[in-house]
């Protein structure tokens, strides 16, 4: 048997990110300074985010001059938080264990907590994506469940070109949602992440690049979620421990549905 524990020395692991979602702090453009102060620390860069108007009540309306989030990184951007009205993201493309991200989470609520005062919470989640790639001689079958791959017809009129599956668990503390995509017609991260993952890449004259997958490679992305609908207030130390429990049930989800193949090649034992 192989083992399935630990830090994987090849994981396929290429991005993290953990939100919390609140109650609307309206006050929040008038602490941005303090709070640079309080995250330069850790985040020496600073990006001022601007969405534009998405309303469809007017054609003609400006986008408004007041950022929508702001963004703070590392000096080489593979480690950030973005904060915004409703919510705030810790997000990175460099993790080898949870304690670690986890800890990264906790310095950035304890830095806004003394300027929110509390918080109102909605929603906590956790989310992983890996990429799935398959080495020369392999398929996806190898490292995944049929049931998550694309779906062959037995017929040679047709070809697999992309495909698409998703799966919704429900956990002890929430839901876990699982989406597994492969195929040219891809890139690896989806669209609802683009504008916060190409924020941890080196711009180039034409902006930061997403290529498309490899056909026969893919993405398994899985979204652990604790939601309320009715706003709890909790503190930091409750935050960080349902972010932690929400992280078993994804490490659990990783861990049982991948191939054992897949953890011999992740392991270096393959």
């Amino acid at each position: 048997m192989i083992d399935r524990t630990g830090v994987l020395p090849n994981q396929p692991l290429f991005y993290v990110l953990a939100s919390l979602r609140f109650q609307r702090w309206l006050s929040l453009p008038h602490k941005i300074a303090e709070l640079q102060d309080a995250l330069r620390e850790r985040f020496p860069l600073i990006n001022q985010i601007h969405y534009g108007d998405r309303s469809q009540e007017s054609s003609t309306r400006m986008p408004s001059s007041e950022p929508a989030a702001w963004a703070f990184h590392t000096a080489d951007r593979s480690m950030g938080c973005q904060i915004m009205h409703e919510q705030i993201v810790v997000h990175t493309t460099r993790y080898t264990r949870f304690t670690e991200f986890a800890e990264t989470f906790r310095f950035v609520l304890e830095a806004i907590q003394p300027h929110m005062k509390h918080f109102d919470v909605g929603a906590i989640g956790i989310r992983y994506l890996d990429r799935i790639a398959p080495r020369q001689g392999e398929n996806l079958s190898d490292y995944l469940p049929a049931e998550y791959l694309p779906k062959p017809l037995q017929t040679a009129e047709f070809s697999v070109e992309s495909g698409l599956s998703q799966t919704v668990y429900r956990t002890k503390t929430g839901m876990l949602q699982a989406r597994f995509w492969a195929g040219r017609q891809y890139v690896s991260v989806p669209d609802d992440l683009v504008p916060l993952f190409v924020l941890t890449q080196e711009f180039g004259p034409a902006g930061p690049a997403l290529p498309p997958l490899e056909m026969g490679h893919g993405v398994l992305d899985s979204d652990s979620i604790w939601t309320s609908l009715i706003p709890v207030r909790i503190d930091v130390d409750e935050a960080v421990a349902k972010l932690s429990a929400l992280h078993s049930h994804s490490n659990e989800f990783f861990r049982t549905v991948c191939a054992e193949k897949a953890f011999a090649v992740w392991r270096g034992e393959a």
